[in-house]
């Protein structure tokens, strides 16, 4: 890695400008692909459809509201987070704080 940071110095600035821009893309790439990998998991068994739960259908048959859509998917998202702050690793050695 040193060596090809050294032949990457004595090129054109050009050519410097071009390797750097073409590094933190695929740094970019990678982190966004991790990202979206976790995302995936940590969202996968999220319930997303529409309605008060106990049909599975729309309220009356109508599409719910862009701000009631938000607000359930705001919910629900909550819901995740503090489930995941309150997990409790069965291998750990500390106590949970209460």
């Amino acid at each position: 890695m040193f060596q090809y940071l050294e032949k990457l110095r004595k090129r054109p600035e050009r050519e410097r400008r071009k390797a750097v821009l073409v590094i933190s893309l695929c740094a970019t790439l990678a982190i966004a692909l991790v990202w979206t990998a976790s995302l995936y998991f940590r969202i996968g068994d999220a319930d997303f459809s529409f309605g008060d739960g106990s049909s599975g259908k729309a309220n009356d048959g109508e599409m719910p509201s862009l701000t009631e859509t938000f607000s359930n998917f705001m919910d629900q998202v909550e819901n995740i987070i503090q489930n995941s702050a309150t997990y409790e690793n069965p291998k750990s050695t500390e106590t949970p704080v209460q």
